[in-house]
């Protein structure tokens, strides 16, 4: 199962993605899909099974880039050949040999919030129960 969660801190904020290789593999090729057609997209209701208390909606970059707090909502904005590049990073992390790893995903727009995308670094229950 997919989670996601934003990770508030005073020095490190960072937007969480956790899951094994399938999970991982839904969402890089969610991101494909937006890079074919950028449009609004709520990443929960497109990814079956993901849990997150944080709502998270992949949209068109317009002025900015990367993910962005929205007041406890959550934009990732991107444009298509950014979301493509970063669905190619993500399915590094998805072969069955790759029992762990991670990417920490940056556009490099000022203020963006960085993404981190980990696979077996995590217990299964953190973002569920723990937290």
């Amino acid at each position: 199962m997919l989670r996601f969660e934003y990770m508030p801190s005073d020095f490190h904020p960072l937007f969480l993605f956790l899951g094994e290789g399938a999970d991982l593999a839904a969402l890089a090729g969610l991101l494909r899909r937006f890079a074919e057609d950028p449009q609004a997209i709520t990443v929960a209701e497109r990814i079956p099974g993901a849990v997150s208390r944080d709502e998270l909606v992949l949209t068109p970059a317009d002025d900015e880039f990367g993910m962005r707090d929205l007041g406890g909502r959550f934009a990732w904005r991107l444009t298509g050949w950014q979301a493509e590049r970063i669905a190619e990073r993500i399915e590094l992390l998805t072969p069955q040999e790759n029992k762990s790893g991670s990417e920490i995903l940056e556009i490099g727009s000022d203020g963006e919030i960085p993404v981190k995308v980990s696979r077996g670094e995590f217990t299964d229950d953190f973002l569920i129960t723990r937290r």
